[in-house]
């Protein structure tokens, strides 16, 4: 999985914009900054799914760590990790890899 160009490429496959992941599921996701991140859009965004960590990558430098829509998303048994995009990239990869609930919602950067 690769990110940059406004877009990413998983599964070989390019896609362009912002993704919302799961292991065996992608949707594109509208999120463009922070401030278009919401506890109910998330939830829409993970259907039946409550994984045991979503990973948000929002951008180059996140400007915030989101704490409402952590203590909200706790109460649904989600940990939440707010990080680069590039970061968070790097940690689903990994995480995937070794077999963990994870999701991940990925702002894209150019």
């Amino acid at each position: 999985h690769s990110y940059g160009g406004g877009g990413f490429r998983i599964t070989k496959a390019p896609y362009d914009g912002s993704q919302f992941i799961l292991p065996r599921y992608r949707q594109n996701w509208a999120a463009k900054t922070a401030k278009d991140i919401s506890f109910k859009g998330l939830l829409a965004m993970l259907g039946s799914e409550r994984p045991d960590l979503l990973l948000l990558g929002l951008g180059v430098v996140p400007m915030t760590n989101l704490p409402k829509l952590r203590n909200s998303l706790s109460e649904v048994n989600v940990r939440l990790e707010v990080m680069s995009t590039p970061a968070a990239c790097r940690t689903w990869n990994v995480m995937v890899s070794e077999g963990r609930s994870v999701a991940a919602g990925l702002l894209a950067i150019d």
